[in-house]
């Protein structure tokens, strides 16, 4: 009875009860909510809530902060503000995660909502563009919002494909069924190859069929991705560096190219066991988790959003005489604002379609789709075009006589008079 009651008020604290009952750890819950508009150069918290529930465990030993989606190394930078006695910060620049550790044991969920709460992010251009994706985590493995995907490099010096493979299958995180990771979008090359600490071995290969080749783990088996060689194509999603696959001595695995091999997270194609030394020997292996049969729900990541609006399109305006005019302009998001200066000032209009006051001149306004205060952000001029009206003034001729000449005359405030 008091299970049924507890179902009937909340499954989740169903959960929770038969996790209490089994002995087992009840994995925690992550929420945030923070998707913002960022100013440029300004430092802005990535969240502006953050919750955690865990019925079981007080607290943790470190926790997560990526940049999973957008991140820009040598532009974006989180930072832990304030002062938190029980945590230390770490920022990686590869994989652009903020780690944050406990000093001595664990502390409590309460100091590390605290802790992410105070995390500011930062991007040092004067015009960045585009959105930043945070994905606040408990675990180590890179949490990709985009599939709900984690994914983790494993070092492993000189491991062959069926080894890596095996190993990968034999993995669980949370939970969750591991295997050799499946990169079918350009988020995924981010995070599991840009971002990732190493490059190694993932799930594909031709070995069946020569140069077809096909996801041969997770959720994706079987899934041709490549056919052909190195002028070959895909009828979805591939990411091969210059020149691959190109079969140099019967090569069927797929593998995430070595840093500093032409482009950053591309795949080549090695044979089974790789060199045995250099750029294309195996580091290691990419394991990904999520999208398998029987995996558990989870809620152990959460994510926010940063995006750095971008004016798009815009449309000015011409009249003749004075009057008012309507001018347009298209945001990539935010909330337009049209000021009379390029910069300071407070707006005089907020929205996409401006129509002016009455103008009798030709006058400039300037646009930009940041939060109002926003100092450093650039401003996209429109203008209202006015274009005088002529006034011709024409004098009368006199009365013209037998064999007379008379002259005409006429006069006008602009443009050239034609008779």
């Amino acid at each position: 009875i008091c299970v049924m009651i507890i179902i009937k008020k909340s499954f989740l604290l169903f959960l929770f009860f038969s996790g209490f009952i089994l002995g087992q750890n009840v994995a925690p819950i992550l929420q945030a909510t923070g998707n913002q508009i960022y100013c440029p150069q300004s430092s802005i918290p990535i969240v502006t809530d953050m919750s955690i529930i865990d019925p079981d465990d007080p607290g943790i030993a470190a926790m997560y902060i990526q940049i999973s989606s957008g991140y820009v190394a040598g532009q974006d930078v989180l930072s832990l503000t304030g002062s938190h006695p029980t945590i230390v910060a770490s920022w990686n620049t590869v994989e652009g995660k903020l780690t944050l550790s406990g000093i001595n044991g664990n502390p409590t969920y309460a100091e590390f909502i605290a802790a992410i709460e105070a995390v500011v992010y930062n991007n040092s251009s004067p015009n960045p563009s585009g959105q930043r994706v945070f994905s606040i985590t408990v675990g180590q493995a890179n949490y990709l919002a985009t599939t709900g995907h984690y994914y983790e490099f494993v070092p492993n010096i000189g491991i062959d494909w069926n080894s890596a493979k095996n190993a990968a299958a034999a993995s669980t995180y949370y939970g969750l069924q591991g295997y050799l990771a499946t990169i079918t979008m350009m988020d995924e090359v981010q995070i599991s190859g840009v971002q990732a600490s190493g490059a190694g071995w993932i799930g594909g290969s031709d070995a069946e069929t020569e140069g077809v080749w096909k996801w041969v783990t997770g959720p994706e088996i079987g899934t041709v991705f490549w056919n052909g060689g190195i002028n070959g194509s895909s009828p979805n999603f591939s990411f091969w560096n210059s020149n691959e696959p190109n079969n140099s001595g019967d090569e069927d695995y797929a593998h995430v190219t070595a840093p500093g091999v032409g482009q950053p997270g591309s795949w080549n194609d090695l044979t089974i066991n790789g060199a045995t030394s250099g750029s294309y020997q195996p580091k290691g292996y990419i394991v990904e988790y999520g999208g398998m049969p029987g995996d558990p729900v989870l809620q152990i990541s959460t994510t926010t959003t940063l995006t750095i609006p971008q004016i798009t399109a815009t449309a000015n305006a011409t009249k003749c005489g004075s009057g008012s005019l309507l001018l347009q302009v298209t945001a990539s998001a935010g909330i337009v604002h049209w000021y009379t200066s390029s910069t300071g000032g407070t707006p005089v209009f907020s929205g996409s379609s401006f129509t002016t006051p009455v103008l009798t001149n030709t006058t400039n306004y300037y646009v930009d789709a940041f939060p109002v205060g926003c100092t450093n952000g650039n401003r996209i001029l429109v203008t209202a075009t006015i274009n005088e009206v002529p006034i011709t003034n024409f004098t009368p001729p006199l009365d013209i006589c037998e064999n007379s000449n008379s002259t005409l005359n006429a006069t006008t405030s602009v443009g050239i008079i034609n008779w």
